[in-house]
């Protein structure tokens, strides 16, 4: 019944301010769960937050880098992501075996995500899986979020520097320091900030709306429409609902369940994990 009753309904926790390293933590979590195929229409990843994003892109020649390139396109995820890379690194270096260490790093960004979830969607992190895959739906959800996502930021202790464009790939691989790193960031306003409407592809003249390619997949792959989501976080942003008004944050909840699912998964942390067939009962 605790668990049925937690798919009803979104524990809701007090608005905390949402942190630079929040946008990290999410945007890699996204990338571990989904890698989205335009051509096929198809979800490549395995939807569990196993970080196969990092160890397995490539057979696993690139984790040094940090895997798949998407996970180097902004600062906020690739510090994530080489944190992660340095946290396996140093654990091998003090006699840990790969596969140990590649459990205790998952383990390590397992808790990162669930910090961040919370400050960032504004409910509890789940205690318990869920044995299903990742929905078409959820990756819609994810990227409503984008809302949030922050066209410019602060530097700190950087000379001649005092500001980071996010979208601009020249700084991309920027290395951000924790003070960085844990700046506050603007809460939901109903809108993308005017840099990911214009994002430029390198070495082309050619540029990118962030907001109208999220539009399209939003309309295309679940029942929502992007401009009602933008409304929804308009209104939670300036206090006048609560997330347990959102009806589509619901999906959010069910993404990381089924994302920390442990059941055939052998990096992965051991959470109590329901079966689809327990969800239907």
């Amino acid at each position: 019944m605790k668990f049925l009753i937690g798919l009803l309904f979104l524990t809701s926790v007090a608005h905390a301010e949402v942190l630079l390293k929040d946008i990290g933590v999410i945007g890699l979590a996204s990338h571990d769960m989904f890698t989205w195929d335009k051509k096929l229409e198809v979800n490549m990843e395995n939807g569990r937050l196993d970080l196969t994003t990092i160890f397995d892109f490539e057979g696993g020649k690139r984790w040094k880098q940090g895997g798949n390139p998407k996970n180097s396109e902004n600062a906020p995820v690739y510090t994530v992501t080489m944190t992660l890379v340095k946290y396996y690194e140093e654990l091998v270096k003090a006699g840990h075996t790969e596969e140990n260490a590649r459990k205790r790093t998952v383990k390590f960004f397992h808790e990162m995500v669930k910090d961040s979830f919370q400050r960032l969607i504004g409910v509890h992190f789940p205690l318990e899986g869920l044995d299903e895959g990742v929905t078409n739906a959820e990756q819609a959800a994810m990227r409503g979020l984008h809302d949030i996502l922050p066209g410019k930021v602060r530097l700190f202790d950087r000379m001649g520097r005092t500001e980071l464009d996010v979208t601009n790939f020249m700084f991309a691989k920027t290395f951000l320091n924790e003070k960085e790193m844990n700046q506050e960031i603007a809460y939901y306003n109903g809108d993308y900030d005017e840099e990911y409407k214009k994002i430029n592809i390198p070495f082309s003249r050619k540029t990118i709306n962030l907001k109208e390619v999220d539009g399209e997949f939003i309309e295309k792959y679940s029942p929502y429409k992007q401009i009602d989501m933008l409304q929804d976080l308009a209104q939670l942003g300036k206090g006048e609902i609560t997330v347990n008004d959102v009806s589509w944050m619901r999906h959010l909840e069910d993404l990381f369940m089924k994302g920390i699912c442990p059941v055939g998964n052998r990096w992965m942390p051991e959470v109590t994990c329901y079966s689809k067939a327990a969800r239907r009962l």
